[in-house]
């Protein structure tokens, strides 16, 4: 993390030392993200009672499809004369992933079975305080500014949480309330693209997430990535 600070401060010295200007501005941004990799799942269960003696559980909540993510961002750019960018985004965020719930496991009402219809869907809500350091360039047309960056997300994990229910087949709801203890700081690559008109712009960007998950699970070799797809909304001064 050091030699990334120390790397920002000499692009920043050589920026001023060519001539450029400063832009300071806001971001409001919405988006989707899942987990990728091959712990994620598409589809998982539910446990009706975990064998360590609590209530209902879902056997994978980690899931690969989309949910709804936002935040807000603070940003500060650099911009020379002949249209380098150096610049970095402090922000606000939360993500959210889903999975599918198609059956429950374990022993339910008069039923002899042990395996059961359910329907319902596993959440994982995830809340970031992000840096995003990056470099780029601008291209000048017309009054309209469109800028292409590179660079990497560096998201503090504040929480993450479960919020799972499914609904069984006599139309029972099943509903998990879990907050869970994976505390992480996140790295995710990322490219973007934004326009401006004046003080106002949008800008729309991929964050692919390299930091595994599930890295630090004794016995097993699982893998499990974040993915954010996201579209904002730019206010520059």
């Amino acid at each position: 993390m050091k030699t990334l600070y120390l790397l920002l401060l000499g692009l920043c010295c050589t920026a001023v030392a060519y001539g450029q200007k400063l832009e300071i501005g806001a971001q409001l941004n919405s988006g989707i993200s899942r987990f990728g990799g091959e712990s994620a799942t598409r589809t998982t269960g539910l446990s009706l009672s975990r064998s360590w003696g609590h209530g209902p559980g879902v056997s994978n909540p980690y899931g690969s499809r989309y949910n709804i993510a936002y935040g807000a961002n603070l940003q500060g750019q650099y911009v020379t004369s002949k249209g380098f960018l150096l610049g970095t985004q402090l922000g606000y965020e939360q993500l959210r992933t889903t999975a599918k719930i198609d059956k429950a496991y374990g022993v339910w009402s008069h039923s002899s079975s042990m395996i059961h219809p359910a329907d319902g869907k596993a959440v994982i809500i995830a809340n970031y305080i992000n840096l995003h350091p990056y470099i780029g360039w601008r291209i000048t047309q017309r009054q309209v500014d469109l800028d292409l960056t590179l660079g990497s997300d560096i998201g503090f994990s504040q929480q993450m949480k479960e919020r799972s229910e499914a609904t069984m087949e006599d139309g029972t709801e099943i509903k998990i309330r879990e907050d869970r203890s994976e505390s992480i700081t996140d790295f995710r690559p990322r490219l973007g693209i934004a326009g401006y008109r004046g003080h106002f712009g949008v800008s729309m960007s991929y964050a692919h997430g390299i930091k595994n998950y599930r890295a630090n699970m004794d016995g097993a070799d699982m893998k499990l990535y974040t993915r954010v797809f996201r579209l904002g909304l730019l206010y520059r001064l």
